[in-house]
């Protein structure tokens, strides 16, 4: 990989990109020996045969009608192959509401191998900006979609919410044709006082599709944010997800929930820093894994000295259906402060014999109550997206993985 990218350096035009590709090859691919890496093998995807691209060919052969099967709104804005697709997006137009394509980089330097390959490498991205007082009812889709590209797809989005919005934002990753795939994208959202913005993640591609997810949340004060992420079917997936409180009186929400039922592997890893006083944020992931899969969770909550009267909650939940499969879940909290209300934890367990007895003795087949048992425990992730359609579309796709009639 590393030799890849020096063989590009010398054609990149960029000086931005080139300082971040001249960054990436320093850092150094991740490996397991990183603690942020300990437990998910980045290498593996990378064994699969993608190569670092600067132009990745878009497929125009994808059909309208495949995407009306996922949409649940008239605002679509698609990329092919990492490429915005025209003819594919609509979008509702509204005086407030500016989007446009753009691979939105910027002069950074991190630490981080996949934030920095992504800067000098990001073909295209979302540039989407909601003015002040928008009420929008309407769901903003992004569909993020793959048609045979050997290619890693590298996409950078920045989304800016005005005063007193209210938006609600849905991302969808699709293998169009059940080929091999990986995306690493990166998405920055700028929070204005009194907004309330939803984001919902929808990771349902497929298991020859990787990911690595890269979401950067700033909020001032009196905004609400909720960010759900669902990930449903894949190869090897990395959320990581970071909340910057900046605002007084701001609260966050992050909601996760990741069923594996063969090899997946979903790491989610969430960072919330609170900096400011008298703010909230809700943490609750769960994880359903069964065959060979693994889970990571890590979270971690930072409480600064000025952020007195902060309330932070962290909760991690397995449910094991297997005996091989894993899970290794950190929640960590560093407190600064001295007036605080915070807490963190994590618990894995079994379907118990007796919640399966209690179904049979009224029934029910054991694998359909195997089943009622573990749609209860994703339910309530579920019912926390606002959207109704998209709850619908939810509650009947997990439903069919689990193989259960509603």
């Amino acid at each position: 990989m590393i030799n890849e990218l020096e063989n590009i350096l010398p054609s990149v035009k960029n000086d931005h990109q080139k300082a971040s590709l001249q960054n990436a090859i320093a850092i150094g691919v991740p490996s397991m020996k990183h603690e942020e890496w300990k437990y998910t093998y980045y290498n593996k995807i990378l064994q699969q045969g993608f190569s670092p691209a600067f132009v990745v060919d878009q497929q125009p052969s994808v059909e309208k009608e495949f995407i009306d099967e996922y949409a649940v709104s008239e605002n679509r804005i698609v990329f092919v192959n990492g490429v915005f697709h025209n003819e594919l997006s609509q979008f509702n137009s509204h005086p407030k509401i500016n989007f446009w394509n753009s691979n939105n980089i910027s002069e950074i330097s991190t630490k981080d191998f996949l934030l920095e390959l992504n800067n000098a490498l990001a073909t295209d991205g979302v540039f989407l900006e909601i003015g002040n007082n928008v009420v929008s009812e309407e769901l903003i889709e992004i569909f993020y979609i793959h048609t045979n590209s050997s290619a890693i797809v590298n996409l950078r989005n920045k989304i800016k919410v005005g005063k007193n919005a209210q938006v609600k934002l849905a991302e969808y990753y699709i293998n169009y044709d059940a080929n091999p795939a990986y995306s690493n994208i990166v998405t920055e959202i700028e929070i204005a006082q009194d907004a309330i913005v939803e984001l919902d993640k929808i990771q349902d591609a497929g298991n020859l599709f990787n990911i690595t997810d890269n979401t950067f949340v700033k909020q001032d004060r009196n905004s609400v944010v909720t960010v759900n992420t669902f990930s449903l079917t894949g190869g090897i997936t990395r959320n990581v997800l970071q909340f910057d409180i900046n605002g007084e009186h701001a609260t966050a929400n992050m909601n996760g929930l990741y069923l594996l039922q063969s090899e997946e592997h979903v790491d989610n890893r969430t960072l919330v820093n609170h900096n400011v006083a008298n703010c909230e944020s809700h943490e609750l992931y769960k994880g359903i894994l069964g065959g060979k899969s693994t889970g990571v969770f890590n979270g971690k909550i930072i409480v600064k000295q000025p952020a007195q009267k902060t309330n932070a909650f962290q909760s991690n939940r397995n449910l094991l259906l297997s005996n091989d499969a894993n899970i290794y879940t950190k929640p960590q909290l560093e407190i600064f402060a001295d007036d605080v209300k915070c807490s963190h934890g994590a618990t894995s367990s079994q379907i118990e014999d007796s919640e399966l007895f209690y179904l049979q003795a009224r029934g029910i087949g054991k694998e359909v109550a195997r089943g009622l048992l573990v749609y209860a425990f994703a339910a309530e992730m579920v019912e926390r997206v606002k959207n109704e359609k998209l709850r619908n579309k939810l509650q009947s796709r997990i439903a069919e993985l689990l193989k259960i009639e509603l």
